[in-house]
């Protein structure tokens, strides 16, 4: 009997830890024979770097080049890129682009991304698919960018009705749908040989078997990169499969990629350089005081969506901002986190005690990780300039505030207010609180985007200074 034998190399959520990717090259490049074949699992490309934001996701495509990736998949985060970035990611891409289940908003397939490809390596034919995270929640971003995804088990029926099985001998779906979802997926398509996953960030040291399909992760960042050794049999059929992680410390960076790396890093720079126009005062920053940049974000949010009330934390927020030229890059380095303004209505009650806890240091100061934050610290809250704190600071208890109040009316715990913020906190990432609420709808801009529009008012600047949370010994 004649062994056939197959390596998969696989990475996923990247994220751009472009670095990271430099040192997995190094291990591919060790361990690649011509049996093999390279795969994406989608969030190579995270518009918080600047190197992606400034070449509309070019610098990804770039290294997956050299390194010579046979496909790849678009995450989330390739898709709330937007339609015209998505496309430059595409078509800058030299291997294929493949994810079935993204369309416009009128229900049109996207003309840059494939459903599907068959890769043919030493006689094996092999069917890839690639399908990305949906859900209704995710669907309310897709639609600011005039996009949507459908369900990931109908599409993927829709993708194989195409296909006979004699035309390939494995199948092989990419997939950035998470660990949870990939297992029904195998439940659903028992015929699906191997699962190339990302999305949850699960580092599987081994390969999870559900019935005879062999789902593989490898975590998050670059941490990792995946092998499956895989044998075939006389007639193409797997006869043994084995997974496996490689940490990517143990590696040096490749030497072109970093030079891939500092040739768009330069590019970048100098794309996002130009002068926007000139801040006429300067606004300091705090994750633990009140201060001008955080109440400046609330004021113009307030704006956008003409709320009762504004509530922003201060680490959506980097960096205070200096009196003198605005740029892109300025901004985008003090507001990374790709974030949408956020309408929604919370009651007084849910108010007060998220108030409360932005008073506490431990909370202020913890890890600010969640859905769509690239900041370090979640920071306080700041609040728009109609709302009124009052604190006694000598207080022994847990609650420092005596009293709020909302355009000079005592706050009333049990009214439902109408409040501007971010999808971040409207989903109760470190203030829980904040979950409980209704009504939300979301603004297409990023929270760099209503810096930039904002920062030339004057008035809103001067109101920024004007104090909110105000001490008070009884």
């Amino acid at each position: 009997m004649k062994i056939q034998k197959l390596k998969i190399f696989h990475i996923n959520d990247i994220h751009s830890r472009f670095e990271k990717l430099a040192k997995i090259a190094t291990a591919i490049e060790k361990y690649k024979d011509s049996n093999s074949i390279l795969l994406d699992a989608g969030d190579n490309a995270d518009f918080m770097r600047i190197e992606t934001e400034g070449t509309q996701g070019e610098i990804s495509s770039a290294i997956l080049n050299e390194i010579g990736f046979h496909a790849r998949i678009f995450g989330n985060n390739e898709g709330f890129s937007g339609i015209e970035n998505g496309k430059h990611i595409a078509e800058s891409s030299e291997c294929e682009v493949l994810t079935c289940n993204i369309y416009d908003i009128e229900g049109n397939k996207l003309n840059f991304l494939k459903d599907s490809t068959i890769l043919e390596i030493n006689k094996v034919k092999i069917l890839l698919i690639g399908v990305t995270a949906s859900s209704p929640s995710y669907n309310r971003f897709y639609k600011l960018f005039n996009m949507l995804t459908k369900d990931p088990i109908e599409e993927i029926h829709r993708v194989l009705s195409n296909y006979k099985n004699h035309e390939f001998n494995l199948k092989i779906l990419i997939s950035h749908l998470g660990l949870k979802f990939d297992k029904k997926i195998a439940e659903e398509f028992p015929s699906i040989n191997i699962i190339i996953g990302g999305h949850s960030h699960d580092a599987l040291k081994e390969p999870v078997l559900v019935n005879n399909t062999t789902i593989c992760q490898t975590g998050k960042y670059g941490e990792n990169l995946g092998i499956l050794d895989i044998e075939l049999d006389d007639n193409l059929h797997i006869k043994n499969i084995k997974g496996s992680l490689i940490s990517s410390k143990n590696f040096i960076p490749d030497p072109k990629i970093v030079e891939i790396i500092n040739k768009f890093s330069k590019i970048a720079e100098k794309n996002m350089s130009k002068p926007l126009f000139y801040l006429k005062m300067a606004l300091p920053h705090s994750l633990t005081e009140e201060n001008p940049l955080s109440n400046f974000l609330a004021d113009s949010l307030r704006d956008i969506f003409h709320s009762d009330i504004s509530i922003i934390n201060s680490g959506i927020l980097n960096n205070g901002l200096e009196k003198g030229t605005i740029s892109k890059l300025l901004l985008h380095k003090t507001s990374p986190s790709p974030l949408n303004p956020t309408y929604f209505e919370l009651k007084g009650v849910d108010i007060r005690k998220s108030l409360e806890k932005s008073l506490v240091k431990e909370i202020q100061m913890q890890d600010g990780s969640g859905a769509g934050f690239r900041g370090k610290y979640l920071g306080n809250l700041a609040v728009s300039n109609n709302v009124k704190v009052y604190l006694n600071p000598e207080s022994e208890n847990t609650c420092k505030i005596i009293s709020i109040s909302i355009d000079d009316k005592p706050l009333d715990e049990e009214k439902w207010y109408s409040v501007a913020s971010s999808d971040y906190l409207q989903r109760g990432s470190g203030y829980i609180d904040m979950s409980y609420n209704r009504n939300e709808r979301y603004d297409p801009d990023f929270i760099r985007d209503v810096l930039r529009k904002y920062l030339p008012n004057i008035d809103i600047i001067i109101l920024s200074y004007l104090k909110r949370f105000i001490e008070i010994e009884k």
